[in-house]
């Protein structure tokens, strides 16, 4: 599953600062500050972070990312607490074709989720409906879900220079250890630092991964700084551009494209459509039209 790194195109279009409210998405990093909402609806157990300074220097890597060592003092959670949300991962990941990309379930119909490690509103996504679908629709054996994580909008980091260090990680620990991955994915999204701080050094993404138990940390680590996965992410940024996708969290189904948290209840119908074999077509006003996807 190693990927080369290659000269990167124009990946994803960042909407206007103006419709980041209406959208209830993630914004461009400079906008964070603004539009980032308040974080009382999420995770009550998870601490105040305070800023401290990135204790790692990795080697420089490519394609305009940041390293350790270039990123401003960023947030490093003193602790890191237990999600609430749990995610039945062991029944749900029988033997079958191992998947590129981070997948749940045992069907053959896919729901794929696109979503930013920083972005505080995938975070409520996760936090506060994605259990209860997983529970309806995945556990069930009618849906597999796929997570897609956007990391570059034209051909830049999306959400900060360390977006695509987090996003290479998530894959690392899903290629390294496939059955641990989603006890890392509650783990980060309980825990996500404010997303307008370079929070995601080497060394907190192997805390995280510490944390949940994953096994293979060294590899990890290599893995985070020799940019194994880089390719695979900017993959997916091509796929959520195909898709018209702007701004995160998304779910798509087909060309089907619904905004969980502006419209909750159309995604959840999408859910449906998908469990029940329906066809993927449609025009969800919340997230607007798609394309077909492709195979990346």
């Amino acid at each position: 599953m190693d990927d080369n790194p290659v000269s990167r195109r124009r990946l994803l279009g960042v909407s206007a600062v103006a419709a980041v409210p209406v959208l209830s998405g993630c914004a461009s990093v400079v906008d964070q500050t603004d539009s980032e909402p308040e974080r009382t609806s999420t995770n009550a157990s998870a601490p105040q972070n305070t800023a401290t300074n990135a204790t790692e220097s990795d080697a420089a890597t490519e394609n305009g990312t940041a390293t350790d060592d270039q990123v401003a003092p960023g947030d490093r959670p003193e602790t890191i607490s237990e999600p609430d949300i749990d995610v039945p991962s062991s029944s749900l990941l029988e033997e079958r074709p191992r998947q590129r990309y981070p997948t749940l379930g045992t069907a053959d119909t896919t729901v794929t989720l696109y979503g930013n490690w920083k972005c505080p509103y995938t975070q409520e996504f996760v936090n506060e409906q994605f259990d209860d679908l997983v529970d309806d629709f995945v556990a069930t054996g009618d849906v597999s879900v796929e997570f897609r994580n956007v990391a570059y909008v034209d051909g830049e980091p999306y959400l900060g220079e360390d977006a695509p260090r987090a996003t290479e990680a998530g894959l690392a620990v899903w290629d390294i250890d496939p059955s641990s991955f989603w006890d890392y994915f509650a783990y980060v999204f309980a825990n996500q630092p404010q997303g307008r701080f370079e929070w995601a050094t080497t060394d907190n993404l192997v805390r995280f991964a510490e944390h949940a138990d994953v096994d293979g940390l060294d590899q990890i680590r290599q893995a985070i700084r020799s940019r194994t996965y880089n390719r695979s992410v900017e993959q997916s940024a091509e796929r959520a551009d195909g898709l018209e996708i702007t701004t995160v969290p998304r779910v798509a189904y087909g060309d089907s494209v619904t905004a969980p948290t502006v419209d909750p209840e159309s995604t959840r119908e999408q859910f449906e459509r998908a469990a029940d074999g329906a066809s993927g077509s449609g025009d969800d006003s919340s997230g607007g039209n798609g394309t077909a996807t492709d195979g990346n």
